[in-house]
């Protein structure tokens, strides 16, 4: 399996900030340089692109890409395999021959044992980067092509991804849903508009403690969008799986206002959440099935505020590259991700 996004957080090295500061401060420089120099620190955003009628379907151009990436990491064991053995053999080659008594093949020895070191050496120079390039355009191709059928819906327009932006920790702690978080990692993070409303969406995963005591309390998809509601404080639902996982930990201020079976409601005391948040918005999530590759959905709800955090299942959070491509999970998702966005739309004042 490959992860979509890594288990820690991404900082920039002492190195990547002299380098930042290096290209920013270069004297005499022209526009069309310093132009270049921006773009580089602050890349612009590729847009998602809409698939056409001539488009191949989604799920054929990620396996050809899978079946590439998997020839390209096969080829490079053997090549391993390979070198490691001539290296094995120069070794005990070497070993033997310096064992000797001839003076000849004493040197003949230390001769393979320089032979075997710079072998190595350049083994390790030409291939270091094989594995990771070939990752990085994997994961490039299989980004494109699932944001392009993830957002097809002409009710998504203006999408963008950019691979170097990351979501902040403040969002999260903001939503007041988990308690005590102190890592976040995040990638595929899209921007764009669902019925003429700002959105931002990405693959998430938060954390809570530090070293060998850290644990992940949320893993999964994120998103964010404005609502027109007015109320004081915040309601959080909660709608479990078979097996609950990724729960709101962050509630001890709020009070259960409604539990039963698969769904729960906390708000202020006394919070008359079913006519602030309206009775269509809420048929419409209880609609969404939590099941299969869905193991759990928190709504967290503010006022003007609304955000959705989606618990998957490894299916849709890596990716195979041993097994054939399933694009069923990812059509799961899919039609979620519209039915989540098309029912937080209804907290949305429609204009006349």
């Amino acid at each position: 399996m490959i992860y979509l996004f890594p288990s820690e957080g991404f900082t920039m090295s002492d190195e990547e900030l002299k380098e930042t500061k290096v290209e920013v401060q270069q004297p005499e420089q022209k526009p069309e340089e310093a132009k270049e120099d921006i773009n580089k620190i602050f890349p612009k955003a590729t847009p998602i692109e809409k698939p056409t009628k001539d488009s191949k379907p989604y799920d054929e151009e990620i396996e050809n890409a899978r079946r590439g990436f998997f020839k390209t990491i096969k080829k490079g064991r053997i090549r391993s395999y390979i070198a490691m053995g001539i290296v094995l053999a120069l070794a005990v080659g070497s070993v033997v021959c310096i064992g000797m008594s001839y003076p000849v093949l004493k040197i003949v020895g230390w001769v393979l044992v320089g032979v075997a070191v710079v072998g190595m050496l350049v083994f390790f120079i030409v291939t270091r980067n094989l594995t990771p390039n070939a990752t990085k355009q994997y994961i490039a191709v299989v980004n494109k092509q699932l944001n392009q059928r993830n957002f097809a819906d002409n009710q998504f327009i203006d999408c963008t991804v950019d691979e170097k932006e990351k979501l902040e920790l403040a969002d999260p702690v903001s939503d007041a849903i988990y308690s005590g978080l102190t890592t976040i990692a995040s990638r595929n993070v899209v921007n764009g508009k669902f019925a003429g409303r700002t959105f931002k969406l990405g693959d998430l995963g938060l954390y809570s403690g530090q070293g060998k005591g850290r644990s992940a309390v949320f893993v999964g998809k994120y998103f964010s969008y404005p609502n027109d509601l007015h109320f004081e404080g915040r309601y959080i639902l909660v709608f479990k799986g078979q097996t609950p996982v990724d729960l709101p930990t962050d509630v001890e201020d709020l009070d259960t206002l409604k539990e039963e079976d698969g769904f729960v409601v906390y708000g202020k005391k006394d919070g008359k959440y079913e006519k602030e948040l309206g009775k269509d918005f809420l048929l419409a999530v209880k609609k969404i099935a939590i099941e299969r590759h869905l193991l759990n959905l928190n709504i967290v709800i503010w006022s003007g505020h609304t955000a959705v955090y989606a618990s998957y299942d490894d299916q849709i959070m890596t990716l195979p590259y041993q097994q054939n491509f399933d694009k069923e999970p990812n059509e799961q998702y899919a039609n979620n991700l519209l039915d989540l966005f098309n029912a937080c739309n209804m907290l949305v004042k429609k204009e006349k």
